[in-house]
């Protein structure tokens, strides 16, 4: 929300030429150009506002949940949790006229035109003294249902054990993940619908699965030694197109924030390739992927596919030294991802390279649908800064 206050239309403003129509650079401020070399733009301004109706988020909430004492000294414990968005943030750009929709892709809806020749996309704007006119308002819809049970026991001699599951269901209409408006357009908020009503689809936050499990056990000589299981769903993603394919012209400080979810080709005449000897990669690539397999002739949904199930196993190892008078010192050395630090191709966290997998490269106005070159992208690449074991050592004094 803090854009509101950064883009009022007066501060800055941006002009936007492409070759050979740059204009010659000049560092007098007073000099600074107001056209492409042809004439054809002129400066334009972002402007952020608030819906004069905005709330600030509100959800309803219900939460339920009970211990039980089980036979044996086990103790469960079962959570249920219900949210409903009554007032959560939604960012549109009300300077956008819909201009129809791309058939050949699903229906996408357009907001302007593409160039046939390069794929550069031209925004119909209500007025084109501005650019994007970015409305911060309210939608509702988000809901989350979530559910929790764990089973823990303390047993003689210092050992306790402890597991849970959880189970979430979490979807909502934009994952705001900026404070900035732009940003939250385009970005991780890919287009599931259309500006004005997008779809509910998963968040970007969901973990639908995570596992804990703790074991902790006293050690001879006021040693203690304590593993930490978590084990929870990849992080979701969705493949997108590189480039303005419903010709929004969503941007962030000038830069691209890719929107667009790709339409997934049902076969060799469903996409028109700059290269059609690229479809045979192109479907390989979508065969082995089972969100974009079973998506096949239509508009990938937001966030529907997700990265490889993550494992992480942490250690803590503890002697406490007695002082006086019922004093100790306390040294402690924290492991985590104890695994990589045994086995190098264990603990390893994976993610997609990337999700730009289809660039637009034109306009094929007879099928109504983009012109694209296909990027292939690894979907099994190592995260090495989150598969890297660590440690920690840290000391404390009860007195």
């Amino acid at each position: 929300m803090s854009s509101v206050y950064s883009f009022t239309g007066l501060d800055a403003s941006s002009l936007f030429c492409d070759q050979p129509n740059v204009p010659a650079f000049t560092l007098d401020p007073a000099a600074q150009p107001e056209t492409c070399g042809d004439g054809a733009f002129t400066p334009t301004t972002e402007v952020n506002f608030f819906d004069p109706g905005f709330r600030f988020p509100r959800n309803f909430r219900v939460a339920l949940g009970t211990d039980l004492r089980l036979p044996g000294g086990w103790v469960g414990t079962v959570d249920l949790l219900y949210i409903q968005g009554v007032n959560q943030i939604y960012v549109n750009d009300v300077n956008l006229v819909a201009s129809g929709t791309a058939a050949g892709e699903g229906g996408r809806v357009l907001y302007g035109s593409i160039d046939p020749d390069d794929g550069f996309a031209t925004p119909n704007r209500r007025s084109y003294a501005f650019g994007p006119v970015i409305e911060v308002g309210n939608a509702s819809g988000d809901r989350t249902y979530s559910a929790t049970i764990q089973l823990q026991k303390h047993f003689a001699g210092g050992v306790e054990v402890g597991a849970a599951y959880a189970y979430t269901d979490s979807k909502d209409r934009m994952s705001a993940e900026s404070d900035l408006a732009s940003f939250n357009l385009g970005s991780q908020n890919i287009l599931d619908g259309t500006l004005d009503d997008r779809r509910l689809a998963t968040s970007l936050y969901s973990v639908p699965h995570k596992i804990t499990m703790v074991g902790a056990f006293d050690l001879p000589l006021l040693a203690r030694l304590s593993l930490f299981y978590n084990g929870f769903s990849g992080s979701p993603y969705t493949y997108r197109v590189s480039g303005d394919v419903n010709a929004d012209g969503v941007t962030a400080f000038g830069g691209p924030q890719d929107n667009d979810p790709v339409y997934v080709p049902g076969n060799a005449a469903d996409i028109t390739l700059a290269d059609p000897a690229q479809w045979d990669s192109l479907d390989r690539y979508i065969q082995s992927r089972p969100c974009l397999q079973e998506q096949r002739g239509r508009l990938l949904r937001r966030n529907s596919c997700r990265n490889p199930w993550v494992s992480v196993v942490n250690a803590r190892l503890s002697k406490i030294f007695p002082t006086t008078r019922g004093q100790s010192i306390e040294l402690i050395a924290d492991l985590f991802n104890v695994l990589n630090l045994l086995d190098g191709d264990w603990g390893v966290r994976r993610a997609t390279e990337g999700t730009r997998i289809l660039s637009l490269v034109g306009y094929d106005s007879a099928h109504a649908r983009g012109i694209y070159r296909f990027i292939p992208r690894d979907p099994n690449v190592r995260d090495l800064e989150a598969t890297r074991w660590r440690m920690q050592l840290g000391a404390r004094y009860t007195f």
